[in-house]
């Protein structure tokens, strides 16, 4: 299948962006969305998402319209593809941006009849796309995840000179709603900060008890910790919140995932792993401390989390792992034994302003 000629920006009037995995994942994408709006300002952009991330969509202020995918794309096979391009038919798009592509997604806009097609050059179904990409995101250098999906646009002849940042609209009623429960809660009379002690498996991480531990050193100081996560981390979330106490309340599968931007808006710091509420905290502009371990699918030149203030600590060990070894590898476990919790007190402290060196809250 030959390539065909790139046309001018300005001359596409709909572009599809083609996101369907996690939130983090979604977030550090929608730059592109925002650079493609910046260098084509008539152009309509729709976002393909999943479940998991169309709220990081419909939040984002360069995006027009979110559709979602039924079927999360990740192990999805060819389930829905037929009825997946339908879908996509009928949001009469110019072209297609796949971002993250799967044999599914890249059959799916090649049957809605899209006319331009982009994704990466290197997989057996690239023939299915007629703009391709001639780029390893597995091989060095490697570049930031926003970098890559911003380079994407280059083949519709748009070249930021940077990836914009990732970003989160709070809506008016969601701010009002949270200010609402913060009075409610009694919230308001000490600084809040936002614990997240889990990641859904995908990454290595802390142990409740290490959270615990870091929660009740800084509730020592006078915060107010509030303990987020999902509906699957509600036993941890509540270990985390019983081992710091009083100062600590327990919001483990209580709040939808916009209420926790609003709610993690209103923090004076966020402390979290490798995982998506980490860079919605830093899209946000709230201070970060990130917990990221040394596997290779999470180092921070490709998966920091982005923002003014944001400080990533990783184990002290001499690897960067390609996948864990577990029991055989001699920092095991890694995380717990070789990432201290008085290293991520420290951090946190300079973070808030309370020790020399830090950057404050201003």
């Amino acid at each position: 299948m030959m390539e065909t000629v790139m046309s001018a920006p300005l001359q596409l009037r709909h572009v599809l962006l083609v996101r369907t995995d996690h939130l983090g994942d979604m977030l550090l994408t929608l730059p592109a969305a925002e650079a493609l709006k910046r260098a084509a300002p008539a152009c309509r952009v729709t976002v393909l998402a999943s479940a998991a991330n169309a709220e990081a969509a419909r939040h984002h202020p360069a995006v027009d319209d979110v559709a979602v995918d039924p079927l999360e794309a990740k192990g999805s096979g060819l389930r829905g593809v037929g009825a997946l391009a339908r879908q996509i038919r009928r949001l009469e798009c110019d072209a297609a941006i796949v971002a993250h592509p799967t044999p599914r997604l890249a059959l799916a806009v090649w049957r809605a009849g899209i006319a331009l097609r982009i994704g990466t050059a290197y997989r057996a179904y690239s023939f299915l796309f007629n703009r391709r990409v001639h780029e390893h995101r597995r091989r060095p250098p490697w570049r930031h995840e926003s970098e890559y999906n911003v380079s994407l646009l280059a083949r519709l002849g748009i070249a930021p000179a940077a990836a914009p940042p990732p970003r989160w609209r709070v809506l008016p009623e969601e701010a009002a709603a949270v200010d609402a429960l913060i009075e409610q809660r009694g919230l308001g009379a000490s600084p809040l900060i936002a614990l997240h002690p889990g990641n859904a498996g995908s990454a290595l991480n802390w142990s409740a008890a290490q959270y615990a531990e870091l929660g009740r050193r800084l509730a020592a100081a006078g915060v107010q910790l509030l303990i987020t996560g999902g509906k699957t981390d509600i036993a941890l979330t509540r270990a985390v919140a019983a081992g710091i106490g009083a100062r600590a309340l327990d919001l483990g599968g209580q709040v939808s995932l916009p209420a926790l931007a609003a709610l993690l808006s209103r923090c004076a710091l966020y402390i979290g792993s490798s995982t998506g509420p980490t860079h919605l905290a830093a899209a946000l502009g709230v201070p970060v401390v990130a917990l990221y371990s040394p596997l290779r699918s999470n180092a921070p030149r490709r998966w920091r989390p982005i923002g003014e203030h944001v400080r990533v600590l990783q184990p002290a060990v001499d690897l960067v792992c390609p996948q864990c070894l577990g029991a055989r590898c001699p920092y095991y476990h890694c995380m717990e034994r070789h990432l201290t919790v008085d290293a991520a007190e420290h951090a946190a402290r300079q973070m808030l302003g309370w020790e020399a060196g830090g950057q404050g809250l201003g």
